[in-house]
């Protein structure tokens, strides 16, 4: 196989080019998984439990059927739900994704790498309490602003700044030239 002659700027869009691919190809594994459309029961009742104990601790209460959450708002009385997707189940995918994506980095990092899904686990915990903070104190008009924008954002930067400190942090100085020839 001949090699390609790449001047550096081309070599580097080369290696982010394949970066690129390999997130994309890795990306598969969530796809199969929303068309397969697995029951996450077991993951909800965590979140839920685990961000109703958050939430308790500043003072919000609630009564749990299931899945859902009964909360006595300043607007009334307010059902929320913990559905499969506030589990954060997607973000930790992306995330890993991202890690193993990375090229040259050895299996040893990369399984220290997985220490990021008890963190995104804990981000996306923090996030639905503060979500029923906020909706038990301000309002439905609140909640649905931190809800669909700032949180959806918020989160998908903790996955990102996440996967930054691995790759900062353990993975170290990465070698594409290990990866591809050019």
């Amino acid at each position: 196989m001949a090699k390609l002659r790449l001047n550096e700027k081309q070599r580097r869009l080369w290696v982010v080019l394949n970066f690129l691919a390999r997130v994309t190809l890795l990306s598969i594994p969530l796809y199969a998984i929303l068309w397969a459309n697995p029951s996450f029961d077991f993951l909800q009742y965590a979140v839920r439990d685990h961000s109703l104990f958050l939430a308790k601790l500043f003072g919000v209460n609630a009564d749990v059927d299931g899945f859902y959450l009964g909360l006595s708002t300043i607007d009334g009385p307010f059902t929320i739900d913990i559905a499969a997707d506030c589990t954060g189940w997607k973000s930790a995918v992306a995330y890993l994704a991202l890690v193993i994506a990375v090229p040259s980095v050895s299996n040893r990092k990369r399984l220290i790498g997985l220490i990021g899904i008890p963190i995104i686990y804990l981000a996306n915990v923090t996030r639905i309490a503060f979500l029923l903070f906020v909706l038990t104190n301000a309002g439905f008009s609140y909640f649905r602003i931190f809800h669909e924008y700032l949180w959806k954002i918020g989160l998908s930067a903790i996955v990102l700044l996440t996967w930054y400190l691995w790759l900062t942090k353990i993975a170290g100085r990465v070698k594409p030239e290990k990866f591809i020839s050019y």
